[in-house]
């Protein structure tokens, strides 16, 4: 505490003797901008007018990204619901026909299982194994 006194005592004689040494800048800042009023005021009005303008193209952009993001989500959709309609079609389209391969081959070969078996085997696919004959 008494360093701070000791301090201050000294601040006030400094301004008793040399008053206008802290006038000096003040003078001088208050001709600065006094006579620059109008253009300090230009430069405020600029800087507030920039911002504006940059608020705005990042919201504009925003919602160009946004409508975008939403145009791509459509797309995606409408495309997995063409899929699944075209899969559906397809898979029913196999199925009948399939089903239809499937009943020529019975009705032609009803009588030998074997025929059958191997026919239908290598029609979809299946490797036709034939039985093991048991050996007595």
């Amino acid at each position: 505490m008494a360093a701070l006194n000791t301090f201050l005592k000294k601040v006030g004689t400094f301004l008793k003797h040399y008053w206008y040494v802290p006038l000096i800048p003040l003078v001088w800042l208050w001709f600065l901008f006094i006579n620059k009023k109008d253009n300090v005021k230009d430069v405020l009005d600029t800087s507030k007018e920039s911002f504006k303008s940059q608020i705005d193209v990042i919201n504009k952009s925003h919602k160009e990204e946004i409508e975008k993001r939403e145009e791509v989500t459509k797309k995606y959709n409408e495309t997995i619901k063409l899929i699944e309609e075209k899969y559906d079609e397809h898979k029913l389209t196999l199925s009948a026909k399939k089903k239809q391969r499937v009943k020529e081959i019975l009705d032609k070969h009803h009588s030998n299982s074997v025929s059958m078996a191997f026919l239908l085997g290598r029609e979809f696919g299946i490797e036709y194994v034939p039985p093991e004959e048991d050996k007595e």
